[in-house]
């Protein structure tokens, strides 16, 4: 799976959280916990449902990357850690 961060809606609150921490937003988006939102897969000739957008594809092979190149930051969120 490639995501595309081009793709993704950065949220006002998260922007000004990431201006005062210095911190990407992007990176919350990308590891953060507790963001309960739906991902699917479909075929790339489907029609999305309503209220789905396109964040990256699927290719060929394992793993996941980011924008094309493999994700050097976190890897994610542990819940009771």
């Amino acid at each position: 799976v490639d995501i595309a961060t081009s793709a993704l809606e950065i949220p006002e609150p998260l922007l000004a959280v990431g201006s005062a921490t210095g911190i990407d937003p992007i990176r919350f988006m990308l590891t953060g916990g507790e963001d309960h939102s739906l991902l699917a897969t479909f075929p790339a000739s489907a029609t999305l449902p309503e209220g789905f957008v396109v964040i990256g594809k699927v290719h060929q092979g394992s793993g996941v990357t980011v924008d094309g190149q493999p994700w050097e930051g976190e890897t994610g969120h542990t819940h009771f850690g």
